[in-house]
């Protein structure tokens, strides 16, 4: 891939509010716990060890529950990835070609 995979549990325990002493892996039970489906949009920037900016890449990510799993870059490249619960797969539209993810 031309990006590294987002780490999608942190995305999305960073989703709902819960109660400020919990920490942070007890927000992740807890969306885990109580989340069917969510959607959001994201903008995700990679920086340096000097803080500039190198790759900045945008688009949409949603799920539910059982299995269902969309993740769309818009910016820079278009590309998807979809789950469905028990296999991955990228969708590349420059190279119009779809392979599933490696593990």
């Amino acid at each position: 891939m031309r990006r590294a995979f987002p780490i999608i549990a942190l995305f999305f325990s960073g989703l709902f509010a819960f109660p400020a002493h919990a920490g942070p892996i007890e927000k992740l039970h807890a969306f885990i716990e109580q989340t069917r489906s969510a959607r959001a949009t994201f903008t995700q920037t990679v920086a340096d060890s000097s803080g500039q900016i190198t790759q900045q890449a945008s688009g949409a990510v949603q799920f539910q529950r059982p299995g269902k799993f969309r993740w769309t870059y818009s910016k820079p490249y278009e590309q998807l990835i979809v789950g469905d619960g028990e296999k991955l797969w990228i969708y590349d539209k420059d190279l119009n070609q779809v392979h599933p993810a490696q593990t």
